[in-house]
C-alpha cells in the first residue's frame, strides 16, 4: 500500500512582474468571422485533473504526471489559467470540479476546458445498462471489489450535473480514459467554417477510447491532442482549432498510432440548448510579420546578429514493444515496472530504446523473456498458457 498522496489543488499564476503570465485567463480572445473582429471569450479557465498512484489494486499510470505538465503548459501558451489537481480521492475530486465551477463557471462570455488522465471503467448492469466511471485514486480494484469499486468511482452521470452548474458559453471536457455512457451523442462530423453560429453555447466531449479498451501509460491521447494545439488539427487551414477539428483530429490519429486498439469517441451532449456552437483555439501566428523596407530608409532596422545555431544531441533510437498475454499480470522492463495487462489484451509500448531487454510477467505463473528492440520495428511478445 502507497502512502495517499496529498491532494494538490493550486491556482497557477505567475509573479505579477510578468504582466503578461499574470494576466491568464483573463484576456479576450478575438476571431474573424467575414472580415469582422469578433470576441469570441471574456475569458479561459481550465481545470486539468491526473490521477498516477493508483493504491488498491489498479496499476499506476507513471506517465501522467509528465502529461499534465505538458498539458498545463500548451493550454497557457494558448491564454488559459489552469487549475492543477493531482491524485484526488472521491471527495476531493468532486470538490475540484464544484469548486472550479463555482469560481470561474458563472460567466456566460466564458470558455472553460476540462481534461482528465486516468483510469476509466465501464460497468454493464443486468438490465444491459452501461454506466461510465472516471477513478480516483484510491477506489478499489472493480473486478476485485465492484460494490467498494461504486462507492468511490465518479459515475459519468455526475458530469452532467456539473454542466447544468456551468454558465459559460463553451465548454470541452477531455477525458484520456476509456470507458462507456450515454452523457453525448457520438458524431463523424465534417468541421464547417468559423461562423456566427460557432459561437452558440455547447458542451463537447472527447474521450480517448471505448469501455473494454485501455489507456496505456505512455498517452497517444495526449500526445496527439499537444500536436493538435499546435496547429495539426486546423484541418481547413484557417487558423483556428474547433472541437470539432480536434476530435476529428484525435479520432484518426490515436486509432492509427495504437493499431486499432483505442477508439477515441467526440461527441455534443444530448440537449438541444447546448449543442450548436463549437469551442475554438486560436493559433498563434505563425509567420512574423512582413516589414517593408524603401530604397533609402529614414530610420533603418537595427543589425540582427547572426543566430548561432545549436547542434542537438543525437536522439535515442527506438522501437515499439506490442506484448499479449492470456492471463492476467504485471509486466516488467529491466526490473521497472510498466502495466497490469489484463487477460488477453494486446499493449503496445512506444519509445523502447534499441538492443536487448529482460521482460518479466508475474501473474498466475511468473514468465521471463529476452527481447531485442531493433529501430522502427515492433519486437511482438507473447505470454501464453501452457
Amino acid at each position: 500500500m502507497f502512502p495517499k498522496t496529498f491532494f494538490i489543488l493550486t491556482f497557477l499564476i505567475l509573479s505579477l512582474n510578468f504582466s503578461g503570465s499574470a494576466q491568464l485567463g483573463y484576456q479576450p480572445t478575438r476571431i474573424n468571422i467575414k472580415g469582422n473582429s469578433v470576441i469570441a471569450y471574456q475569458k479561459s479557465f481550465a481545470l486539468v485533473i491526473g490521477v498516477t498512484n493508483y493504491q488498491n489494486g489498479l496499476p499506476k499510470l507513471q506517465g501522467v504526471s509528465v502529461d499534465m505538465a505538458n498539458v498545463k503548459q500548451a493550454l497557457e501558451d494558448h491564454g488559459f489559467k489552469v487549475t492543477l489537481v493531482l491524485d484526488p480521492d472521491l471527495t476531493e475530486l468532486d470538490n475540484a470540479f464544484s469548486t472550479f465551477i463555482n469560481t470561474y463557471g458563472q460567466d456566460t462570455e466564458t470558455r472553460l476546458l476540462f481534461y482528465f488522465a486516468g483510469h476509466g471503467y465501464t460497468i454493464k448492469t443486468k438490465l444491459g445498462e452501461e454506466l461510465g466511471y472516471i477513478v480516483p485514486v484510491n477506489a478499489p480494484n472493480p473486478t476485485r471489489d465492484p460494490v467498494g469499486f461504486q462507492n468511490m468511482a465518479m459515475e459519468m452521470s455526475q458530469i452532467e450535473i456539473y454542466t447544468k452548474r456551468i454558465k459559460a458559453k463553451h465548454v470541452l471536457f477531455l477525458f484520456d480514459a476509456c470507458f462507456s455512457g450515454s452523457l453525448f451523442a457520438t458524431a463523424m462530423t465534417i468541421p464547417t467554417p468559423i461562423s456566427q453560429k460557432t459561437l452558440f453555447p455547447v458542451r463537447e466531449f472527447i474521450t480517448s477510447g471505448t469501455a473494454d479498451e485501455q489507456v496505456p501509460d505512455k498517452s497517444i491521447f495526449c500526445a496527439q491532442f499537444l500536436l493538435a494545439l499546435k496547429g495539426e488539427a486546423d484541418i481547413d487551414k484557417d487558423g483556428y482549432v474547433t472541437g470539432t477539428e480536434l476530435g476529428t483530429f484525435l479520432q484518426y490519429k490515436v486509432i492509427n498510432y495504437s493499431y486499432e486498439t483505442q477508439h477515441p469517441q467526440f461527441g455534443k451532449i444530448r440537449n438541444p440548448n447546448l449543442d450548436k456552437g463549437d469551442f475554438i483555439f486560436v493559433l498563434p501566428t505563425a509567420e512574423p510579420p512582413v516589414v517593408m523596407q524603401t530604397e533609402n530608409p529614414v530610420n533603418p532596422p537595427p543589425t540582427v546578429p547572426p543566430v548561432l545555431i545549436k547542434k542537438e544531441k543525437p536522439l535515442t533510437e527506438t522501437g515499439e514493444l506490442k506484448v499479449f498475454s492470456e492471463y492476467t499480470g504485471d509486466l516488467y522492463v529491466d526490473d521497472v515496472f510498466y502495466q497490469t495487462i489484463v487477460e488477453n489484451a494486446t499493449v503496445l509500448f512506444f519509445n523502447i530504446p534499441t538492443g536487448k531487454h529482460l521482460l518479466q510477467f508475474y501473474g498466475p505463473v511468473n514468465v521471463k523473456k529476452e527481447v531485442v528492440v531493433i529501430k522502427d520495428q515492433t519486437c511482438v511478445v507473447n505470454f501464453e498458457k501452457n
